[in-house]
């Protein structure tokens, strides 16, 4: 019996089946496959039937671990490490170029099961932990960017798919997708942080007990969490470009007063009576909405 390696065109996972079989179950996604279609297809357009699959191949899971990536998340790292990562994703989109519009969804539904395979790795059980945020961060600053500004035409759809199934599994945890270019220039912005100008906006002073207590909490407790290290790389990142953006509102002043009221001042109210885990929660809240207000 002869077996042919295909990859299910659905969550893109690798199979090993026999030639003369007429239609399997994908023993990943449970979708039902026509193989005598698939193979037809594979024939009659050598070209055209084969680009997701050899697409899907170069879809390396290794591209999901962030193994090289997650450590390089540093002002001074962060661009060498994403242009690598770019070339590496490149390889799959580039051969996905002149796919059809079902090629494009296939590919996004193989890169959320990439993705959901490597969360299982990493024993991530609930969305709403540090160490899902801190995955979901390098989705934000190298995935995402790479779709975003390929020049590959079917990066588009892919992403615009992607985002799609990932914001209908996870509607409290949304991406949004931002180029290359906004992340790096949140390295280079010596603004006013998010906390800050809160207090700032209150005419607190600079060691007022609010941000000194903030800042007990990152150093002595976040900092030592799975994860913690991305969580503040992401603030630092992001927060000069979200306050720019807030200053430049004309709902500035309740703006800040609102962040005061449902995130700030709680988060302190939190670390003083000890609960580190509400407060990490409160503060993912609230990057999560000033990134699909401010970033998208």
């Amino acid at each position: 019996m002869n077996y042919q390696i295909i990859h299910c065109p659905y969550c893109g996972l690798e199979l090993h089946v026999p030639e003369e079989t007429g239609k399997i179950v994908c023993m990943y996604c449970a979708k039902p496959i026509d193989l005598k279609s698939l193979f037809a297809s594979t024939t009659l357009e050598p070209d055209g039937g084969m680009r997701l699959q050899h697409a899907l191949t170069a879809l390396e899971p290794s591209l999901f671990r962030f193994e090289k990536e997650e450590p390089a998340f540093t002002k001074k790292d962060y661009p060498t490490c994403f242009a690598a990562y770019s070339s590496r994703l490149g390889i799959a989109l580039n051969a996905l170029h002149g796919g059809t519009e079902e090629d494009c969804e296939s590919f996004a539904h193989a890169i959320m099961s990439r993705i959901a395979d490597e969360l299982v790795t990493r024993h991530v059980r609930s969305s709403r932990s540090g160490a899902f945020f801190a995955y979901r961060m390098m989705i934000t600053v190298y995935l995402l960017p790479v779709l975003h500004d390929s020049p590959v035409p079917e990066a588009s759809p892919v992403l615009e798919s992607f985002l799609k199934i990932w914001n209908s599994r996870y509607p409290e945890e949304p991406l949004n997708a931002v180029g290359f270019d906004k992340i790096n220039t949140g390295w280079r912005k010596h603004g006013c942080y998010i906390t800050t100008a809160v207090c700032h906006s209150l005419r607190k002073p600079d060691n007022c007990d609010e941000l000194q207590t903030l800042r007990r909490f990152r150093d002595s407790w976040l900092l030592h969490q799975p994860g913690g290290h991305l969580l503040v790389q992401e603030y630092y990142t992001f927060a000069p470009t979200i306050a720019e953006a807030i200053d430049a509102s004309p709902s500035r002043a309740q703006t800040y007063r609102s962040l005061w009221e449902q995130a700030i001042f709680p988060c302190v109210q939190d670390v003083h009576a000890g609960r580190n885990a509400r407060c990490l929660q409160r503060y993912t809240c609230m990057m999560l909405h000033l990134e699909r207000t401010y970033l998208s």
